[in-house]
Parts: C-alpha cells; structure tokens; sequence
C-alpha cells in the first residue's frame, strides 16, 4: 500500500518540480552575508524539504500536521506520512507492519561484529558499523549494477528503507543488551508495534506500558527536523552520489554522534544530577535562581535552552513534559528539569542576547530516559538516531522519486572573498 500510494503521488511531484523550474529557474530564493559563510551557512535557505518544517514561532509541522496532533500516532504512521503525506487507512497501516515483521530477522554476522568490537566502542559507532555491515545486503546497489533505471531509483531506495526501519531497532536494543547488560539480544515480538517492540527488546525493568508508551511518543517527535541539520544533511549529500541508503543513514548517525547535536540530551541529564548533588536534593526555585545566574556568570551555557530556528515554546518539549508530570512527577531529576522550566526563561530573557529562551527537546527527553532506568548516557544519541531514520528514509525516497541532482555548491577561497569585498565596497 506505501509503494501504491508512492507511486500514485510521485508523478505529481514530479510535474510540479519541473513547472517550477521552468517557470522560475532563475528567480532568486535567499542571500548569503559573510557572516552566514563563516557560520555554517546558518538560516540560508537552501534546501527543499516538503516532509517537516520548523515554524519559528508554532514549532515542528510534519507534512503540514503539528506535531502536537500526532503525539498519539503510532511510528510506523508517522513513516507512512512522511512519504506520501497522508496518515494510513488501518489497512494500510496492517500492511505497513506486516511489512517489516517480515523484514525484522537480523543477520547472525550483525550479532558476531557487535560483540567482537572492543568493549569501549562508543554505541553510535557500533550502530553505524552495523548499517555498513549490512550493506552488501542493499536493494539499490544491487539493481544499479544490473542498469536500474533512473526513474525507478526510489523503489529500491524503498526496499532498502524497509528493511532498516525492520532491522534497526532489534540491533540497537541488541546493541543495549550486549554492551551495557552482558545479556543475550531479546527476539522481537509479533503483537506488539515497532516502537513498543523496541522498548520491549531494551529489556529494562520497568514499567513496561508506560516505558513503550513513552518511546512511542519520543520515536514520533524525534523523527524528522526539516533537511538542515547535521543528521539528514549530511545523509542527502551522501545519497545525492546515489550512495545507497545503508551508506547515507550511516552517515547521518555519525553526524548525529557529535556532542553539539545529538548528546544534548545527556548534557541536560548531567546538569540536572550536578544541580541535585550541589543541593543535596531538590532546590527551591530562588536557590535554583541564584545557581543559574552564577553558573551564567562563569560564561557556561545552559544545556536544554535555545534553538537555532524555534523562538518561542518547542512544542515536543510540552508533549514530553506534559507525559513526565503524569508518570514522573516524583522523581528528583524530573522536580528539577521542571524547575529549570520556570526559572531559566525569564533570566535568559533578561540577558537580553538569547534568541530562544525557552527549553527545548533535548530538555526533557535524557530525563525520561534516566527515569525509566536507562542510565547509560552515551547511548541516548542512538535512540535519537532511531527515531531520524524515519525522517531521512523518507526524505531520501522522495529525492530519488524528483531525481535530484548531486549535491555540489560552489566554494571561495578567503583571497578571493577579500577582493570581491574591495570592489563591492569601494
């Protein structure tokens, strides 16, 4: 039903790119200042992404839905929405999860390389090993070799994505058991949903309803981010070489890896353990006050404030936060993270340089994580990365659908930059 329904809605793209660019190829979308040249290209729009957009001031639409609408979706809809813009009827859904039941064995050479990397093996690079293992195995690379037409590169670029949205989350709960545990890979089960399937695969001890329930809703509000950041970027320039997408995920999870992106989420953890233990418990909001303005003082950042785009509430932080008053509420870290809500904002407000006061998501998700009883920081970024496999699946199906070129922008030398500036300023 996905491929039906992809195959129905390609074409439509498709005419709608090509009238765009016949009609105005040459009409000129954004500027770039030097500044933006030196600082990561921040805010250039240069990209066309139509799976998610970030409003500055609402926050995290997907395919023109608020996230906040589909915070009780299960992932594999989201997955279905992100490709073809529609939510799935309940057969299509069934279908969808037949789908990847079918395509969930994981190779025995996956569970071999996992326990035959050194024991320090950073979790992320042993999930990434394994996308890189399992890339012999990639539809796409073996029709291209056989003259896979260019028209038809988003079918196998499908086939491929099934089989790692089926694959990938019994890998990194096996990943969890054997590295942190010492345990044997726990084998999915055929009644339960993929997101509830892998909370069930980690095999905490916890309170398994509401830990799946949890992992439901952090699988749909982390799986995508527009096509700017770090992850998927760095996956559509790979995949714009018609790198296949074993390569391409691999390569956005090892974006994903760097402490800037995807660990904000432990920082936030550790900052909130550092405050408990400076307080010996949980401060009253004028001591937490006073601990902010002096660690402030000391030029240190506040891990979990801020974005580069949103500038007003970040929506999926309410969703979590919201759930973690419900289920969390007595725990200490939570009482703080809670706390940080209320007393941060109106000091960074303050401040007056801080664009975006306001906690973001990787606020709140460590915290639930911690809560839930995964404490094993270092591996919070791999459920993040399992989440953005959604997202860039489906926004590296529909590239291929639109035949989208290499990616290949022009660079300047610093001489070159001088001189262009002498003569534009006299």
């Amino acid at each position: 039903m996905l491929k039906k329904r992809l195959q129905q809605r390609i074409p439509q793209w498709r005419r709608e790119m090509q009238a765009l660019l016949q009609h105005h190829a040459r009409i000129p979308v954004d500027a770039v200042t030097v500044e933006q040249l030196y600082r990561g290209l921040r805010g250039v729009r240069s990209l066309v992404c139509d799976t998610s957009f970030v409003d500055p001031q609402k926050g995290l639409f997907i395919r023109g839905r608020h996230i906040s609408e589909l915070t009780e979706r299960l992932p594999e809809e989201i997955f279905f929405l992100l490709c073809t813009g529609e939510i799935p009827d309940s057969r299509a859904l069934k279908q969808l999860q037949a789908e990847l039941r079918e395509r969930q064995q994981v190779p025995d050479y996956i569970w071999r390389i996992i326990r035959n990397l050194p024991k320090d093996s950073q979790p992320m690079a042993i999930f990434s090993i394994c996308l890189l293992a399992m890339e012999h195995e990639s539809v796409f690379l073996n029709q291209y070799r056989r003259g896979l037409p260019r028209e038809k590169h988003w079918e196998a670029t499908l086939e491929d994505a099934l089989t790692i949205l089926a694959r990938a989350p019994v890998i990194v709960a096996g990943i969890y058991r054997i590295k942190y545990r010492n345990a044997v890979p726990l084998p999915p089960r055929s009644d339960l949903d993929w997101g509830s399937n892998f909370a069930y695969m980690l095999g905490l001890e916890t309170d398994l309803p509401i830990f799946q329930e949890y992992i439901r809703k952090y699988l749909v509000v982390h799986s995508d981010h527009e096509g700017g950041n770090v992850t998927v970027n760095s996956s559509r320039i790979v995949n714009s070489a018609l790198s296949d997408l074993y390569f391409s995920i691999s390569a956005g999870v090892n974006g994903l890896a760097g402490p800037i992106h995807g660990m904000a989420n432990q920082e936030s953890v550790q900052f909130a353990r550092k405050i408990f233990e400076h307080f010996q418990g949980v401060p009253s909001d004028e001591q937490l006050e006073r601990f902010v303005w002096d660690y402030l003082e000391q030029r240190k950042i506040i891990p979990g404030f801020g974005h580069a785009v949103l500038r007003d509430q970040d929506p999926r932080f309410l969703v979590l936060h919201q759930f973690g008053k419900q289920v969390a509420g007595e725990n200490e870290l939570f009482q703080i993270l809670d706390a940080l809500s209320r007393v941060v904002p109106p000091i960074l407000k303050k401040i007056g340089k801080v664009k975006d006061p306001y906690p973001n998501i990787d606020a709140i998700s460590g915290v639930l994580l911690y809560h839930f009883g995964m404490r094993e920081m270092d591996f919070y970024p791999v459920l993040f990365a399992l989440a953005q496999i959604m997202g860039i699946s489906a926004q590296l199906i529909v590239s291929r659908a639109l035949m989208l070129p290499i990616f290949r922008p022009r660079s300047v030398t610093t001489g070159w930059l001088k001189e262009y500036l002498r003569q534009q300023t006299g």
